[in-house]
């Protein structure tokens, strides 16, 4: 996603334990204050690294949340094509939903700073085109289990009763993360 002059790709294992901590603290930060309310040397200071050290690794601010939507992307990848694996024409309805839209569900709960991502954080064009792509990678993949589900559903509907359930999820995601009523979320999850 970023270009080869946003950070640097650590080789040796220690370096990747900085870069990880980094990454993970920058994720706390972003999720508590915001993107714009973290700044790089708040990141350093929790991280117990120097500021230049943390410049060692990362150009700036937006190359600290475009590595963390990497890591993410890729887990996600991971559920999803387990996920699309499943073959959803000899399941139940109910199951076939509790099979796609479960694991993903659970993937959001566990990573909230993933949440923070995917519902729309502008940090910049980069990151919105990659968090695009990978909407529209999975979103293919739910038209496809769509179409094996019902064969004869035209390609257009299909896409139409995809892009609702993007916008429902969407929705219901930001309502779980904006509540503090704990019944109120595990009631959502299920």
């Amino acid at each position: 996603m970023a270009n080869d002059n946003s950070r640097r790709v650590p080789k040796q294992s220690r370096s990747q334990e900085r870069f990880d901590k980094i990454v993970e603290i920058a994720a706390k930060l972003f999720l508590d204050r915001g993107f714009d309310g973290t700044t790089t040397n708040e990141i350093a200071r929790q991280a117990d690294i120097s500021i230049g050290s943390l410049y060692q690794n990362f150009k700036n601010k937006e190359s600290i949340v475009e590595a963390l939507a990497d890591r993410y992307v890729d887990a996600l990848k991971k559920v999803t094509a387990n996920v699309v694996d499943t073959d959803v024409a000899e399941l139940s309805t109910a199951t076939a939903v509790d099979a796609l839209l479960d694991p993903i569900l659970e993937f959001h709960l566990s990573y909230p700073e993933f949440r923070m991502l995917w519902l729309g954080t502008e940090v910049s064009p980069e990151l919105k085109a990659s968090m695009r792509a990978m909407d529209d990678e999975i979103l293919g993949r739910v038209e496809e289990l769509l179409e094996a589900r019902a064969p004869g559903i035209p390609r257009a509907s299909a896409k139409i009763v995809v892009t609702v359930m993007e916008v429902a999820d969407k929705s219901l995601l930001t309502m779980i993360g904006r509540s503090d009523s704990v019944e109120f979320k595990a009631r959502a999850a299920t």
